[in-house]
Order: C-alpha cells, then sequence, then structure tokens
C-alpha cells in the first residue's frame, strides 16, 4: 500500500513537471510569438514610412513636373511669338507685365522724351526670350517702360508715370542730364547684328503715336544719342521707318 501510494505521488510529480515543462514552452512560444508581431509592427511601420515617403517623392515630381510644364508652355510661347517676318496680329497690342524693381515712384514729372534702346537675352540660348532679357534686368535692377517682342507684342513693364532706370548717365542735345526724370523708354529687342522686324517697327510706330497723344512729346532719340561713345542701340535701326 506503501509502494503504492509512492508510486501515485512518483507520477503526480511527473505530471506535474511535465505541465510545468509545457507551461514554460508555452511562455516561450508566446515569447516568440510577441517578437515576431513586433518585428511585424516594425515592418509594417518601415512600410508605411516608405509609403509615406513615395508619395512625398510623387507629389515633388509632380510639381517639378508642373512647373517644367508652366516653363515649356511660356518658351513654347514665347517662340511662337517671336517673329521672324510672319504676320502676327498682336502686333502693337500692349501686355500689362509691370516689374517691381528698376524704377522710382512718381506722379507729377513731366514727360517729354522718348528714348529708344534695343536688348538681347545674353545669357540664355534664346537673344528673342522676353522672360531672359527681363531677367537680365531684374539682375541689374534697371528696366525701360516698354519692351517690344520680336513679334510686335508690346510689353510694358513700368507704368509712364513712375521713373523707369533705362537711360544711366546720359546728356540731352539741350543740355539736360537726369533724362530718367522726364523720360519714357522703349526697349526693342534686337541683337547687335540683327535687324527690326516689320512687326516692330509697326509696334514702336503704334505706341509712339499714343504716348503722344497724352504727353507733350518733343525728343524722340537712341540712346547712343543721348551717351555717345557709352552706348550704341539701338543697333540696326533704321530711323526712316520711326514715325516720329
Amino acid at each position: 500500500m506503501q509502494k503504492r501510494k509512492v508510486a501515485i505521488s512518483s507520477q503526480s510529480s511527473a505530471s506535474n513537471k511535465q505541465e510545468s515543462i509545457e507551461n514554460i514552452q508555452e511562455t516561450k512560444d508566446n515569447e516568440q510569438q510577441a517578437i515576431g508581431n513586433s518585428q511585424n509592427t516594425t515592418d509594417n511601420n518601415q512600410e508605411t514610412k516608405d509609403n509615406i515617403q513615395q508619395v512625398a517623392d510623387n507629389n515633388q515630381e509632380a510639381t517639378g513636373n508642373s512647373q517644367n510644364s508652366i516653363d515649356n508652355k511660356q518658351n513654347s510661347t514665347e517662340k511662337s511669338q517671336q517673329a521672324t517676318g510672319n504676320k502676327n496680329s498682336d502686333s502693337g497690342k500692349i501686355v500689362q507685365r509691370l516689374v517691381s524693381w528698376g524704377f522710382q515712384k512718381s506722379s507729377d514729372r513731366k514727360i517729354d522724351t522718348i528714348i529708344v534702346h534695343s536688348s538681347y537675352d545674353a545669357i540664355g540660348k534664346d537673344p528673342y526670350s522676353v522672360s531672359g532679357i527681363i531677367e537680365e534686368y531684374r539682375q541689374a535692377q534697371v528696366s525701360a517702360h516698354y519692351l517690344i517682342a520680336r513679334d510686335g507684342t508690346v510689353y510694358q513693364l513700368v507704368a509712364d508715370q513712375n521713373i523707369a532706370w533705362h537711360a544711366g548717365v546720359a546728356k540731352m542735345p539741350d543740355g539736360r542730364t537726369d533724362v530718367n526724370s522726364f523720360s519714357l523708354g522703349i526697349e526693342i529687342i534686337n541683337t547687335q547684328e540683327g535687324k527690326f522686324t516689320d512687326q516692330q517697327y509697326s509696334a514702336v510706330n503704334s505706341l509712339i503715336a499714343t504716348l503722344k497723344k497724352k504727353y507733350p512729346i518733343k525728343n524722340i532719340l537712341g540712346h547712343s544719342d543721348i551717351a555717345p561713345g557709352r552706348k550704341t542701340d539701338p543697333w540696326g535701326i533704321e530711323w526712316k521707318k520711326v514715325e516720329k
């Protein structure tokens, strides 16, 4: 009887040990599962971060593509507007493209002179680029009142009543200096070796006629007339085609 009790106790002890071993094993399994879940969470978090970064990259790429599209459209528009001898219904049309530099505000100045200049884009690939020329003005902090493109489109950069910084050190035939204070500056896009287009002559004549109706214009001169030795523009102009 005593042996049977010992046997039963031993069996019970063995069962308890087996149960303890199984509990330990289950605990280890749970720990391993927890580690696995934690790794899955980490992987998911990383995947989420990667997805967020991908979305950000896609948005940045879309923004860049959009800007490129805008720039390309602007360049295409300007190239289509640059005259090479073809007629254009926009010749003489005045487009407001006011800049925020290159002038001094004024409200009561007396305007009696028009100074004709010529400019081209010496930095970019296209010497006739309107945007490129305006960017050059921005870098130099200068501007004329008007800019005439190759197709004859007239861009107003500075309001007439404001003093645009276009003439520089200059002297009128009548002896007056500080030419900017009483003049309007008109830039016509052309290279030093080029010629003005028919559309540009038509546009400048139309603009001069409009300005003469608004102000008592007495003088229409080239930049070289008021700054000889320092300036040689307007290059290639045929003054006989300009209706003064």
